[in-house]
């Protein structure tokens, strides 16, 4: 996923004048309900939707060398305790979340860059919330270990303990 800080996205909406680009955050409260918010300071309609405008930034994507898939996380305003009670009310693990990079004169068009990510974590302190997206994919697996035994496999020598590998 392509990210870009808000120093960028503020300068490159200075340089553009018309031109506005923001971030649209599509997120599945439930099976019948979804939350649309904008990094934009005015509410935007796009695509026959409107999105609440809501102060939030959208980190880098951080990769661990443990072999993890990447994870980008999601800073908002936490005011007055409003997201940790909606967070409270709704349990939002695993839930699907899509980020959208649009320029806002070209609501009607249709065209943007998206990532669709899951919610892995939640964080809270004060006025400030962190969501921690990825993807919910794991890479351990475990399986039966194989055991080497005389009774099942008569042929092993009775010192192959030390020539084998366990």
């Amino acid at each position: 996923m392509i990210t870009f800080s808000t120093s960028f996205l503020a300068l490159k909406n200075s340089l553009e004048g018309a031109g506005v680009w923001a971030h649209l955050l599509e997120l599945e409260v439930n099976a019948n309900t979804t939350a649309y918010f904008t990094s934009h300071v005015e509410t935007i309609t796009w695509n026959n939707r409107v999105y609440a405008p809501v102060p939030f930034q959208i980190g880098v994507e951080e990769q661990v060398a443990d072999g993890s898939l990447p994870q980008v996380i999601v800073a908002l305003s936490n005011f007055g305790g409003q997201v940790y009670r909606f967070s409270k009310d709704n349990d939002l693990g695993l839930n699907d979340v899509t980020i959208r990079f649009v320029n806002t004169t070209l609501a009607g068009s249709g065209d943007d860059r998206r990532a669709r990510l899951q919610i892995l974590g939640a964080a809270f302190h004060g006025e400030f919330a962190q969501f921690t997206l990825g993807l919910a994919v794991t890479f351990d697996s475990e399986g039966p270990k194989r055991t080497w035994n005389r009774r099942d496999h008569p042929s092993i020598p009775f010192n192959f303990r030390q020539f084998g590998f366990t």
